[in-house]
């Protein structure tokens, strides 16, 4: 399932749960899971340390202890609260427990000892400080592994973020459905392989605002070549060409959008950038234009499923009025970087121009110039969901995960990606992808973000080191065959 869920859904949806089963079965399915998974993955019986903190976490970890002391482990608990402050389930887990408790002030770090952290889990808002954090920084420090019960103690669920401190996991075990904190922010690397288990709750749908991209979101409905399609059939990308020095963004984009399975793509170009064109890129097709008269001319008479504009095209007055023109007469508009940023003076103009049918892709940086009253402290959840209610149109948030969200409010999280990404020229690709999946007989602006970021990253992980934005044109022919099998891949 591709749902994520904040701390806050993820209580609702156990409290409904809990109204059939006693609550405590659930927490002894937990313990149960993650003894499995520490006896089936270690076959070596490695002495274990288990860290208990004070609520439900802390009784996961209990249920774990006398799992693998039943099964003949040498084990140590350590315990944040004194156990006579214990309560509820967690109170009834370390009853069960009956082994020796430590208090965690006595931590010691026994080499090569498996650590299970079960301190704190999705619902920890405070900071870490004082004894646990330097018992953070120790077990950070030292080469013993580390599994996390739900969410490495630390990482704040909702954001990924860390709070003061937290413990980096080789493997998190969490329950149900991933958290947003796995995936998003320091989160993401502080949780290290993650695996959800099924601790018997019902499968039914839970309300949740997030999803984490996957092809199982839009995989039916990706606009594959039709058997006996022609070249305009799979449609008609027009691309504004970018100033003379940056004719390179405009071929890769160009380059993206032809090998992801548009039929024609055309760059609308000036005399003195139409030469490279030619000699760069043969195969696409050029228009030369010098005036936005000629644009207008163009426009009406040509079929176009979708329009490009941004990628090396220059942030000036001229761009955005090319940019005002395109996005009232052309139904299905990307808009990339100088095509954003152009309009930093004059932003209620930008967001009466977008809609349902556009989409919008910028990094960090841009998207601040265009939307400068959303608060930079925001995670980029938040900040995408400000700026959509603003726009009422689609957006791409890249970053190390990259949040894509609809005009309407749906909200997907891409982790299928990798650090290699961060190389100039890789957003000119996204939106060569994006461009060429989108379109009135394609696929929305909003599920066209989500099949091209996915794309995107899956080509840089499987190429590894070394990348450049070339190297993910190339790519894309590979990244496609994986996808046809997705249901086997």
């Amino acid at each position: 399932m591709n749902e994520i869920f904040s701390s806050e859904e993820m209580k609702r949806f156990e409290q409904g749960q809990f109204l059939k089963r006693s609550s405590y079965s659930f927490m002894q399915k937990a313990g149960d899971q993650i003894f499995k998974f520490i006896n089936n993955r270690f076959k070596n019986k490695r002495p274990i340390i288990v860290l208990c903190g004070p609520g439900n976490n802390g009784g996961d970890g209990f249920v774990v202890a006398r799992h693998l002391m039943d099964h003949g482990y040498s084990v140590e608990v350590y315990i944040f609260a004194g156990a006579n402050n214990y309560k509820g389930d967690a109170l009834t887990a370390l009853k069960e427990f009956r082994g020796e408790l430590k208090k965690i002030n006595l931590f010691k770090l026994q080499k090569n000892a498996l650590i299970v952290d079960a301190l704190f889990g999705i619902g920890l808002k405070r900071n870490i400080k004082g004894i646990l954090s330097k018992i953070f920084r120790k077990i950070n420090q030292s080469k013993n592994t580390v599994v996390s019960v739900d969410i490495p103690s630390g990482v704040c669920s909702n954001t990924g973020k860390i709070l003061g401190n937290a413990i980096k996991a080789d493997f998190t075990i969490t329950f149900h459905r991933k958290k947003i904190g796995h995936i998003f922010g320091f989160g993401k690397q502080f949780s290290g392989r993650i695996q959800v288990v099924d601790i018997g709750f019902s499968p039914r749908k839970a309300k949740t605002r997030c999803y984490e991209n996957s092809p199982d979101l839009w995989v039916k409905y990706f606009p594959w070549k039709k058997p006996f399609g022609h070249k305009y059939s799979r449609g008609r990308v027009i691309i504004y060409g970018g100033q003379k020095e940056f004719t390179g963004a405009t071929i890769l984009s160009a380059q993206a959008a032809l090998r992801t399975g548009t039929g024609s793509v055309k760059i609308a170009c000036s005399k003195d950038t139409l030469p490279i064109y030619s000699v760069k890129f043969p195969s696409v097709l050029k228009t030369e234009m010098n005036s936005i008269f000629q644009l207008e001319n163009f426009l009406k008479k040509e079929k176009i499923t979708s329009f490009l504009i941004g990628p090396g095209s220059g942030s000036n007055k001229n761009i955005k009025e090319i940019t005002k023109l395109i996005l009232k007469k052309v139904k299905y508009v990307v808009l990339d970087a100088d095509a954003l940023t152009c309009f930093q003076d004059d932003l209620k103009t930008l967001y009466s121009l977008l809609d349902k049918n556009k989409i919008i892709t910028p990094h960090s940086g841009e998207f601040h110039k265009i939307f400068p009253n959303i608060k930079k402290n925001l995670n980029n959840i938040d900040k995408a969901i400000s700026a959509v209610k603003l726009i009422k149109s689609n957006i791409i948030l890249k970053g190390p995960s990259t949040v894509i969200v609809s005009h309407n409010k749906r909200i997907v999280i891409n982790d299928h990606a990798s650090s290699e990404l961060a190389v100039i020229g890789s957003g000119d690709v996204l939106s060569g992808l994006v461009v060429s999946l989108v379109g009135q007989k394609k696929i929305n602006p909003f599920l066209a973000g989500c099949a091209a970021t996915w794309l995107h990253g899956d080509i840089a992980k499987h190429y590894g080191k070394g990348l450049i934005a070339e190297d993910l044109v190339q790519g894309i022919p590979g990244a496609l065959k994986r996808l046809k099998k997705w249901k086997t891949y």
